[in-house]
């Protein structure tokens, strides 16, 4: 069973207290307190990765300790290296991937990550007929 830690002590983790990861990736440590959650997690080679998600309440920074990571937010990518951030802020659908064959992240989430606040996205692009025109584009269409 998975464990996280709250202060010095350790407990159990259940579904019902934390998120149901999104995608496939190590948790290393879990810790909370009443103002913010830190996840540190590994993720190995083309494989692992953090899917596409959403949260409706939490603010995340992501900090890459190790190796190099590609942070999806909105469509588009960004590689951060050790020690470099980036904040993800609610309402963004975001995911991660290493680049390479291994990296340790940091997520911080202000408030902390509540069981219910990790949400899929799902996978299917937006049918182009839905999309709402960008500057410079044609907008006669």
């Amino acid at each position: 069973m998975a464990r996280f830690r709250h202060g010095n002590e350790e407990h159990p983790m259940t579904t019902a207290q934390r998120p149901i990861p999104v995608g496939k990736y190590e948790i290393l440590q879990d810790y909370e307190t009443k103002a913010a959650s830190v996840r540190v997690f590994r993720m190995e080679g083309s494989v692992e990765r953090i899917e596409q998600h959403v949260h409706h309440h939490s603010t995340q920074i992501y900090m890459v300790i190790a190796g190099e990571a590609r942070i999806t937010v909105d469509g588009v990518d960004h590689t951060l290296r050790p020690f470099e951030t980036l904040a993800v802020y609610p309402g963004t659908a975001h995911g991660a991937a290493p680049i390479g064959p291994q990296a340790i992240l940091a997520n911080i989430s202000i408030p902390p990550l509540a069981a219910d606040d990790q949400l899929p996205v799902a996978g299917e692009p937006e049918p182009p007929d839905l999309k709402l025109p960008k500057v410079g584009s044609d907008y006669d269409d």
